[in-house]
């Protein structure tokens, strides 16, 4: 079950039932109101794992890299791709964190700021605030999962991450053809590139 605003309580009330614990008001879980922004600041006394800021998407002290370089190693990651005609997943996914958190909220200060005002306790709602009302990351009790809450920044650099990905492939297509996808090797691929860049360049006084 997807634990909602909504169906929260009933959650709850069946994981009480299937305990026999249907009567105890004071089960710390039943005390929680998932996404009830009074109850941000109130502590209940649910285990949780803390964060892992590494795969969480949160402001950093300054960019993995800047623009221009954070541009070629997407297109970078598109033709390495294309070269061995395989998704490395895990490459895609911590680059496009990385590029995000350019414009991430400090998701980092704002669980510490909740925790100071809870005295390490989860609050009731577990979830948690910026200053200006604005979710931002949530805790899953039944699968003691965090999830950060994108915001419309992050969406959108998250469209343009996709754009400058699926604009690489597609040259890289249109460039050696969809067969060649797993068969053309990396190094011929830059090799081709430095010599297009090579052509470019007017020498003409």
């Amino acid at each position: 079950m997807n634990i909602t605003r909504n169906n929260y309580s009933q959650y709850t009330n069946m994981i009480q039932q299937m305990f026999g614990n249907k009567g105890k008001s004071n089960d710390p879980l039943a005390q929680c109101d998932y996404g009830n922004f009074a109850l941000r600041f109130k502590p209940v006394d649910i285990s949780f794992s803390k964060p892992n800021w590494d795969n969480i998407m949160t402001k950093r002290d300054k960019p993995a890299m800047s623009e221009k370089e954070f541009e070629e190693a997407i297109k970078d990651l598109a033709r390495k791709e294309f070269a061995t005609g395989k998704r490395d997943d895990k490459a895609y996914r911590e680059l496009c964190m990385r590029h995000g958190e350019t414009v991430s909220p400090d998701r980092k200060a704002i669980y510490n700021a909740s925790m100071k005002k809870t005295g390490g306790k989860m609050n009731a709602a577990c979830m948690f605030w910026d200053s200006k009302g604005n979710k931002t990351l949530s805790y899953n009790p039944e699968s003691r999962n965090w999830k950060a809450i994108s915001t419309d920044a992050e969406f959108a650099r998250a469209k343009e991450f996709t754009s400058i990905y699926n604009n690489e492939l597609a040259r890289l297509k249109n460039e050696y053809r969809e067969t060649a996808k797993g068969r053309t090797s990396y190094n011929k691929i830059k090799q081709d590139i430095t010599a297009d860049s090579t052509k470019k360049i007017d020498y003409s006084i």
